[in-house]
């Protein structure tokens, strides 16, 4: 069984812990990369062999060669682990490769097996190619991202722009023939690092984890959230006992510029009339966040909270807004990255100011931004609503008692902001 998780972000962190958590484990989210060993033991865990620890690099945006420095600092910071699993954005966005090297560079695994397929949320790979609900992922949103754009839906082609390491592919159809673990051991024995494997289905993850079991110490398993879904059961697997929620409004601070993330927003605002909107000008956040703009937001949505309605604070509404980040970027003299951080930080800051008891978070940067914040050092995942929506609590010095609940901006079914009031 794993007891370490490294992601590139907040969200993708959660979503892999989550499947941990519904399999009996106690899941702690750490955001200081750095003293992440440090943070695990200042938290109010009992370290047991049902505990897992997730460590948060982010490092999606940077650079491949801060990204590996994190990586390898995370590794040294963890030599005793027993296994480790690179969990990767299952729409192949960040410093895949790179950091795939980084950890082949300061472990002892012979190869690492790439299998970004997640079926659940209508994630799949074939003939070595990702696909969204059907389609290439070149030829969706993901292609598009404000951050971290995506070149290609071949998985090889992503990952060899970023190292030097011989790559190869394995197809269903050795998947799905019980021939996985030879192809492995013969493409080990050519000097193959990495090997992307396809998977259409729950079965197929199934199965290769079961193929892969007697080389399991030899492999790094880098993956979405999907596969860690059929890992096994903790030793003795705790019975989750959720603690009464309460029925006070719920903020929610969308700084996605997902398209699913705007029709999850159409359909709650079409459904339910205890909803209101307060949209952001992203100029209003630039170069820095005026005084008497965020009192002004401050004060427009604590008077909807107040009023005891559900509050949306998006800084999108459309799809026509990536195609301004450009024009943003040349108007301040930023870089994509440091727009997007410094439109995260504003937002954090915003978050700040206001008093709530349930907070909604989309989008790993805003996330991440508006938990640090809040004066988070990480996060104790509790379970999910729904498949991609976890939910916990902030770890903090602080007594940050609300629930707050994160979600992928690309991830959640169009229902999902119903689902979460009927739970709290």
């Amino acid at each position: 069984m794993i007891d370490l998780i490294i992601a590139d972000d907040f969200t993708g962190s959660n979503d892999a812990g989550v499947q941990l958590v519904n399999k009996g484990m106690t899941v702690n989210v750490f955001f200081d990369w750095q003293n992440a060993d440090f943070c695990e033991k200042q938290s109010d865990d009992v370290k047991s062999q049902n505990s897992v620890m997730v460590v948060n690099t982010e490092s999606r945006a940077t650079s491949i060669q801060e990204a590996q420095k994190r990586i390898k600092t995370v590794i040294n910071n963890h030599k005793k682990m027993q296994q480790c699993y690179k969990k990767i954005d299952s729409t192949l966005r960040g410093n895949i490769g790179a950091e795939i090297e980084a950890l082949l560079d300061n472990t002892q695994y012979k190869v690492a097996l790439v299998i970004p397929a997640f079926p659940k949320m209508k994630r799949t790979t074939k003939n070595g190619k990702c696909y969204i609900n059907g389609i290439e992922l070149i030829n969706t949103e993901f292609a598009s991202d404000p951050k971290t754009p995506i070149y290609s839906s071949n998985i090889k082609a992503c990952i060899e722009q970023q190292t030097a390491y011989l790559c190869e592919e394995i197809y269903l159809a050795t998947v799905r023939n019980q021939k996985l673990k030879q192809h492995i051991e013969a493409l080990i024995c050519k000097n193959c690092k990495i090997i992307v494997i396809d998977a259409e289905n729950d079965q197929d993850l199934q199965s290769i984890l079961e193929q892969i079991l007697p080389i399991q110490k030899q492999v790094l398993l880098v993956g979405s959230a999907g596969l860690i879904d059929f890992f096994p059961l903790a030793p003795k697997q705790q019975t989750k006992t959720l603690k009464p929620t309460n029925k006070n409004p719920l903020l929610v601070i969308a700084g996605s510029m997902s398209e699913v993330t705007q029709q999850q927003i159409n359909y709650i605002i079409k459904q339910d009339n205890n909803w209101k909107i307060i949209d952001i000008d992203i100029t209003d956040l630039l170069p820095n966040f005026p005084e008497i703009k965020l009192s002004t937001y401050i004060k427009q949505i604590q008077q909807v909270l107040d009023r005891q309605q559900h509050c949306i604070v998006r800084t999108s509404s459309n799809m026509t807004d990536r195609h301004k980040i450009e024009q943003y970027c040349q108007q301040y003299q930023v870089t994509r990255t440091e727009l997007g951080e410094q439109i995260c930080q504003a937002l954090g800051l915003l978050v700040n100011h206001l008093q709530f008891d349930n907070l909604f978070l989309t989008g790993g940067d805003v996330a991440i931004s508006v938990a640090k914040s809040l004066g988070a050092i990480g996060f104790r995942i509790e379970g999910e609503v729904s498949v991609g929506v976890p939910y916990g609590k902030l770890i903090s010095e602080k007594n940050l008692d609300y629930r707050v609940f994160t979600k992928a901006g690309g991830f959640g079914t169009q229902d999902i902001f119903l689902k979460i009031l009927a739970f709290i």
